[in-house]
């Protein structure tokens, strides 16, 4: 029978919190995490944070796990919104030591409870965001629905003990505390 860890992240209070064993002294883990808006980057030039939209991060539609990013932040597509919060639910855990971008990283695979699927008259859903979710470090971009630790060690401490847990079991985090807006809402507001 697998063992099984699991991590909580409380988006409005931005709290990564769980027990992992070989975390720390004790296995615990609470720690800030960042998800949506831009928030958790780097600091960088002003110019740089305008066209990253870092002005996002204290907007009310970074705070919605529905909120998509348009752009790709590149000359060619530059970003027009940035993305909102991780969306709420199950999600497990796979450590990745070399990612091409963020290099050491916990991948956040989504589980069916992720998915919410609400069809309005015109086809809005409110699930309009993709798979592709990780717990990593801080970046000049931030957060488009990724968990952002900014503290090093913590971060670097939390990869191991999912690499090293998952050698003989699981790592489930859960998702708590999302805001979403509603498809009378969602219409108008998302592109």
């Amino acid at each position: 029978m697998s063992r099984l860890a699991s991590l909580t992240y409380d988006a409005a209070a931005e709290r990564l919190s769980g027990h992992i064993p070989g975390v720390g002294m004790n296995g615990c883990i609470d720690v800030k995490a960042y998800s949506g808006g831009s928030r958790g980057h780097s600091k960088v030039k002003p110019e740089t944070a305008k066209i990253l939209r870092h002005f996002e991060a204290q907007s009310f539609n970074s705070r919605y796990a529905n909120t998509r990013t348009i752009g790709e932040g590149t000359d060619k597509d530059p970003y027009k919104q940035r993305g909102g919060t991780l969306p709420a639910g199950h999600y497990s855990c796979k450590y990745h030591a070399n990612h091409p971008i963020f290099h050491e990283c916990i991948r956040l695979t989504r589980h069916a409870d992720t998915h919410i699927r609400y069809l309005t008259m015109s086809g809005a859903k409110l699930d309009n965001r993709g798979d592709d979710f990780f717990i990593h470090g801080s970046g000049s971009k931030g957060s488009d629905g990724c968990l952002v630790i900014l503290d090093s060690t913590a971060r670097h401490s939390l990869n191991l003990a999912v690499r090293d847990f998952s050698k003989h079991g699981s790592v489930v985090l859960l998702v708590t505390n999302v805001s979403y807006l509603l498809p009378a809402e969602l219409e108008g507001a998302l592109a």
